[in-house]
Parts: C-alpha cells; sequence; structure tokens
C-alpha cells in the first residue's frame, strides 16, 4: 500500500512509498484482535508531534490523524460496523499503525462516527488539534462568560481553541499572532476577538500592561514548540489571582518533568491529549455543529513531492490551520 513512513537510522526522515505492507487483518484469512477497526483511508492530517518522534517511539508509519471507511470490526466492536464512516485517531500508544497510509489499523474507542456535514477532509483535521484544544480548555476551567487569551491563535491548535473557547460560552477571546494572519484568525474563527501582533515593536508589552489579572485561562500553544519561545513567565500574570489557569501543551524536557512529578505552580498545567477520545470527538462535533464552526484546512496531494513538500511546509511553521492530505 501507500504511505508515508519514517526512514534513516533513527527514523527521523519521512518518505513517500507504495510498497510498504499493509495491516496484517487487510487480509481477511488473518484475525483481527477483538477490540480493533481497519479502516481504509480517506483523509490523513499531519501534526507536528509527527516529524519529531523517532521510529522507535511512532512506529513506521507516520500519522495520526484520519477519517475513513471501516472495513473490518473486531468481535467486541459494538458501534461501528462496516462501511461506517469514521474518523479519528491512531493514537501512538496502543495504536496498530499510523494514518498516512492507504489502511489505519485502530482501537474502537480513538474513533467516532463522522456526521455528513463534515468532509473527510475536514473530519481528518479534528483528532490531536481539536481534542488538545478540548481538553485543555477543560483544564483551564472555560465556561459561560470566561475570559481566555490563546497564544498561537493562527495554528492548527490555535484555531481549534479559539473556536472551541467560543462553543463553551467564553465572552472574551483574544488571540497572539502574526499581524498578516489577523484577517485568516478572524474570518476562521467565526466571532469577534481582539488579536495581538507579536511581531509588532511594543504590542505584546503594551498589552500586558493593560491585562494585569483579566483572563481565567492562557491556552499557550507555541511555548516549547521548538524555536526557543517562551511566553510563561511574561503572561503568568495576566491570570486572574488565584483561580486562572495557565495551559500549555509544549515544554522543556525540565518542564514536562516537573509535571510528571506534580512539582509545577498550581496555576499552571502542561496537557497531555488523553486516550480514548470517542466521547470528545462526538462533544467537539456537537460543538462545531452548534456554531457553525469548520477547521481550516490547507489540502495536500498524496504522493512524493505532496508528502515531501507538507513536511517542509509543517516544520518551517508556515502553515494556517491544518494540513491534511486527500488519500484518494
Amino acid at each position: 500500500m501507500r504511505a508515508a513512513v519514517r526512514t534513516g537510522l533513527l527514523g527521523l526522515t519521512i518518505a513517500f512509498k507504495d510498497d510498504v505492507p499493509p495491516p496484517p487483518p487487510c487480509d481477511p484469512n488473518v484475525p483481527i484482535a477483538p477490540t480493533d477497526v481497519l479502516i481504509k483511508v480517506k483523509s490523513a492530517a499531519i501534526n507536528p508531534v509527527d516529524y519529531k518522534l523517532p521510529r522507535l517511539v511512532g512506529g513506521t508509519v507516520v500519522g495520526i490523524d484520519l477519517s475513513g471507511t471501516v472495513e473490518r470490526v473486531g468481535a467486541d466492536v459494538t458501534d461501528f460496523k462496516v462501511g461506517d464512516n469514521v474518523f479519528g485517531r491512531s493514537p501512538i500508544i496502543g495504536g496498530r499503525g499510523g494514518s498516512l497510509a492507504d489502511f489505519a489499523l485502530v482501537p474502537m474507542d480513538e474513533i467516532a462516527i463522522k456526521p455528513e456535514w463534515l468532509s473527510f477532509n475536514q473530519a481528518a483535521a479534528l483528532g490531536v488539534a481539536y481534542l488538545t484544544g478540548l481538553q485543555s480548555l477543560r483544564a483551564g476551567n472555560v465556561s459561560k462568560d470566561s475570559s481566555v487569551l490563546i497564544i498561537g491563535a493562527s495554528g492548527g491548535c490555535g484555531i481549534a481553541g479559539v473556536q472551541l473557547a467560543r462553543a463553551l460560552g467564553a465572552s472574551r477571546v483574544v488571540g497572539v499572532c502574526s499581524g498578516r494572519n489577523f484577517d485568516f484568525v478572524k474570518g476562521t474563527s467565526g466571532m469577534e476577538l481582539e488579536l495581538i501582533d507579536y511581531t509588532k515593536e511594543g504590542s505584546i508589552e503594551k498589552f500586558r500592561g493593560e491585562n494585569i489579572g483579566k483572563f481565567d485561562c492562557i491556552y499557550d500553544t507555541v511555548t516549547g514548540s521548538g524555536r526557543g519561545e517562551d511566553y510563561v513567565a511574561s503572561m503568568m500574570p495576566l491570570l486572574k489571582e488565584s483561580t486562572g489557569t495557565y495551559v500549555q501543551i509544549n515544554g522543556s524536557p525540565t518542564t514536562m518533568a516537573r509535571h510528571v512529578i506534580g512539582r509545577m505552580k498550581a496555576q499552571r498545567k502542561v496537557v497531555f491529549t488523553s486516550g480514548r477520545g470517542k466521547k470528545d470527538l462526538e462533544e467537539i462535533v456537537s460543538l462545531l455543529k452548534i456554531f457553525v464552526a469548520r477547521p481550516h484546512l490547507d489540502v495536500k496531494t498524496f504522493d512524493e513531492n505532496g508528502v515531501k513538500g507538507a513536511f517542509e511546509q509543517l516544520r518551517g511553521r508556515r502553515t494556517k490551520g491544518k494540513i491534511v492530505f486527500n488519500m484518494e
């Protein structure tokens, strides 16, 4: 089958191949595990974690996010049947292989039924970014009338955070991104929001000075993402005293270690997207339907040039919204 795979000594190079062995259950004579679902992949999205993980951790086939059609189900699978259109994740831990391939084998509790009003491309974009956004905003206790600051508002996780904060009832949403992306973020969010241009001299400092103690939640998608950015110390004072929460999704090894051993400040959290995402995927779909929001896509062709160009774009951090491969 076709697949994007990790190559090289450590598996940190990604290449398109058209002769990759499919998951064994593609052969009807091979048993499928009781809780597994075999999917014919229609669309798959990529995330920075896809190129950061070595083969030993991430497996040979690249990718987590997907949508497609059910080909086979295990004996204990009751929520899905052959022919169902589904979307979700092929998780790194507990997964059976990556999503950037013609076929993927996934656990039954990591997918949900794709609604008709979402295309396969749109549904494939929801896995990592929107699950991370929902679980992060929950960690920040975002609800009706909350004030939310989103750092990195034009990226995949940032756009998801903006849309979901609105859907959860936040009354004030502020995004930090480059000024050249303002129109994009406003158009994709479907809501009135304040935007701060971090590239404009003095804008961040002015904003900080005017907003000490004003936010219930700060959702930081940028700190620790690979280029040395660190907003934590400068933005923490913007939280409401004692009740505000700073939520980040990346961090240095030291930050991650402090999180694991419980040595983070009470108002600061690091969110790792949890497994068994089926219920959260269903909630995300409900929230997006109510507020008529959709992920913004940059659709690529699934071939050698498409895979190479997409990962170069992702590594260069030139992406607005989500990069999605049309696998058909």
